[in-house]
């Protein structure tokens, strides 16, 4: 039962993640109504806007490697330091608030404030293995908008926003997956990232989705449907998704699908 409010303006077009929310077990899903935008159940406010994007670095950037590692995964050199923290890279739980008797908001970008907002989410890019793609995610009137540009140069080739760990993690065990308000400008292929285990480079959990040009879509994805995915690669594992043990969201944007397949619904560019 999540409810993000989250538009995500994402690396290539504009992606606008109205909301995202996890949904009940099936008995419940069977009333849902269609989610569209006059549903009490979506109360972020559909918004078209234009966002300037960053610019792509011209070579890799190790300050923003270094800015993105270590918030998301801690300053390692603290950890050698005997008794001083490692600024451990998590942040308490949002609390999630019940919308309906099948719905819960979980990432309401509504109530934070500014810096609670920055604390929680930032952009993801290919810097991290060496790529200059760039993107940037700030808090909007609808929620939240990731805008950027995606390039293959330097082997990279992805832009995405991603929150921080949160303490304690999410449990969504008693919900049937998640529901997603989708808008993207240039009609993209995305991913929607899950994280059921501590830590930042842990097993990630992806559900592909496409997106039309300029219009809403409204999905809705069962946790038995994402599949785990490790640096990219799909991998076999002993269990599904632990729905009671969600860590993290990420919504990404990448030339790549899984396993070294290319995307088919992905454009270089701002």
């Amino acid at each position: 039962r999540t409810m993000w409010k989250d538009r995500a303006l994402a690396a290539v077009g504009v992606l606008y993640l109205a909301s995202v929310s996890a949904f009940a077990p099936t008995p419940a899903v069977a009333r849902l109504r269609p989610l569209t935008a006059a549903s009490s159940r979506w109360t972020s406010i559909e918004l078209h806007m234009q966002q300037q994007a960053p610019s792509p670095d011209k070579s890799w950037n190790f300050g923003r490697f270094a800015e993105t590692f270590t918030f998301f995964n801690g300053n390692p050199l603290l950890k050698l330091v005997p008794f001083v923290s490692s600024g451990a890279p998590t942040v308490p739980r949002p609390s999630p608030v019940s919308t309906s008797s099948s719905e819960t908001v979980v990432w309401d970008f509504s109530s934070i404030n500014k810096d609670e907002f920055s604390a929680l989410w930032a952009p993801l890019d290919d810097v991290v293995m060496g790529g200059v793609s760039a993107s940037q995610i700030t808090q909007a009137e609808h929620g939240a908008s990731l805008s950027g540009v995606t390039t293959s140069q330097n082997n990279g080739g992805f832009c995405s926003a991603r929150t921080r760990n949160v303490d304690p993690a999410y449990d969504l065990s008693g919900f049937t997956g998640v529901a997603l308000r989708v808008k993207c400008e240039r009609g993209m292929r995305y991913k929607i990232i899950l994280r059921d285990r501590e830590g930042w480079d842990t097993v990630a959990w992806c559900h592909s989705f496409d997106t039309v040009a300029g219009k809403w879509a409204d999905l809705k994805v069962p946790f038995a449907a994402f599949i785990p995915v490790v640096r990219g690669n799909r991998i076999t594992a002993d269990n599904p998704i632990d729905a009671s043990s969600v860590f993290s969201v990420q919504v990404m944007l990448s030339k790549y699908e899984y396993s070294g397949e290319l995307n088919p619904n992905f454009t270089e560019g701002p």
